[in-house]
Order: C-alpha cells, then structure tokens, then sequence
C-alpha cells in the first residue's frame, strides 16, 4: 500500500566560492565548479529533497556571470531553492541571476508543518556578518505570524563561536540582536549557517545551532590561524523534519572531493 511521506527532508550546501571563471581561486584549491558538480550530483535521490538551502558566499568574485554560471549548475536541481548572500556575495547581484531560475533569496518557505526562513547577513566590505534592523525586524514579524510552525533560521554568518580563534572574529557581529527574536518564540528549532567551512553542531536552550561544509575546501576545527584541512571531503547537510517538531540531522562526506595539498593563505 502507498503510504504518503510526511518527513520534510532540507539539504543544506554551503561555500561554494565558484570564480569569475571555472577552475581554483586560489593556487592548492579544486576546481570550485567540478567540486559543486559533483556535490550535486551526490545528492540522494530516495528520498529526495523538499528544498534545498544554498547557505552563501556561493561566488568568491560576485560578478554576474558567475551567479549566471551557478545559476546553469543549479538548473538540474527540481526541489525548491532558497539562496543566502554571504560576505562574498552581493546581494543585489545574486537575486538578479538566481530569482529568474525559481530560486528563492533571502525569503521563506513553507515544508509541510515546518517553515524555513533566510536572512541576510552580508555586509558589503566586511567579512564580519550582521543583521540590521530590517532583518530582525522581518525575522520577528515572520515569527509572529506562524507560532504553530516548526521553524528552521538560516543565515550565512555564525551567531556563536566555533572555537577557532580566527573564524570567530568573522562571524556575526552583536548577535544579542538575533537571540533577542529567536528567545521570544519556542517554535525555533534550529539555526543553520555556512562561512565556517566545517561541520558544527552546538546548542543554545532549545535551539540546535548547525554549521555545515564547504563543497570547496574544508577549514581545519580548532585552529588559531586559517587553516585547510586537505584530508577532509567536501560534504552537505541533511536534515529530515518530521511532523511533530523533532528533526534528524547529519553531514554527508562525498568520497574524493579533497583538497590534494594543504594550501598557503
């Protein structure tokens, strides 16, 4: 007998970093393009994803011809699409080449009983993320609107340390502001974000505060100065959402997407 799939499945990829042209961005880097490729073409078919989470700094040169190229790469995709702007990215730029292929950016999603919601922590120049007053207020207002609603908040930047001194002075810029929305509505059960370049998982109260990989290069946890770990594979997040509000997660590793040497910064 066929039995309806209630369990919502959300892929997050992360990181992407592709290049004004195909090929590494820097000397020691895969092939940005290849490494996204074959992310892609990793992604579990059964069962597949509802939606997929694009979680920033999707170009390392925001230029539009390479969100148009990301945008040719993502064409095989069927799910709906949400994408975030990271600190390398323009938002503006972004939205332009990604809303005309049926990707949402910065916006939400309904999955069954679960909502999905994407803010903007881009800050052109700084590598530092941060969310104005417009974001928080919108986050609050979304919020409001659906209490019933599971609820996932992704954004690009961290909202906590991760333990790796040079990262942490990157991440998201006075997230009291954040927390102050997020500790007002108990549906919230987690935080996704990328920049970090590695797998991290923490806690905060009830909310789960996710960090996912790079499909490009993988940055080494604990580290006091930027560091590649070349051993590790490029990988993406799966979160499988089940109608009651508990959801599963767990970081997927694509055998042979390894940087082949450490890099130098």
């Amino acid at each position: 007998m066929h039995t309806m799939r209630t369990t919502q499945r959300l892929i997050q990829i992360s990181d992407t970093h592709l290049g004004r042209e195909p090929g590494p961005i820097r000397p020691g880097y895969p092939d940005s393009d290849t490494q996204l490729e074959r992310i892609l073409g990793a992604l579990p078919r059964e069962p597949a994803a509802d939606a997929l989470l694009l979680s920033g700094d999707l170009a390392e040169d925001p230029d539009p011809a390479t969100y148009a190229r990301l945008a040719r790469l993502l064409r095989s995709r069927r799910e709906p699409m949400l994408a975030l702007a990271g600190n390398h990215d323009d938002s503006r730029t972004l939205r332009a080449a990604l809303e005309r292929e049926t990707c949402q950016v910065h916006g939400e999603m309904i999955l069954g009983p679960w909502k999905l919601i994407g803010l903007d922590s881009s800050t052109p120049g700084e590598a530092a993320g941060r969310l104005d007053t417009a974001q928080c207020e919108r986050l609050e207002q979304s919020l409001s609107a659906h209490p019933d609603h599971p609820t996932i908040v992704a954004l690009h930047h961290p909202p906590v340390a991760i333990g790796s001194a040079w990262m942490d002075r990157l991440g998201l810029l006075d997230p009291d502001a954040l927390f102050a929305v997020l500790d007002r509505h108990s549906q919230v059960r987690a935080c996704l974000f990328g920049h970090i370049h590695q797998d991290f998982r923490d806690r905060r109260g009830s909310i789960e505060l996710l960090g996912s990989p790079s499909t490009c290069v993988q940055f080494t946890p604990g580290s006091e100065k930027f560091a590649v770990d070349a051993a590790l594979d490029a990988g993406y997040r799966i979160l499988d959402l089940y109608p009651d509000g508990r959801f599963e997660t767990q970081v997927v590793r694509v055998p042979g997407t390894h940087t082949a040497a450490e890099p130098s910064a």
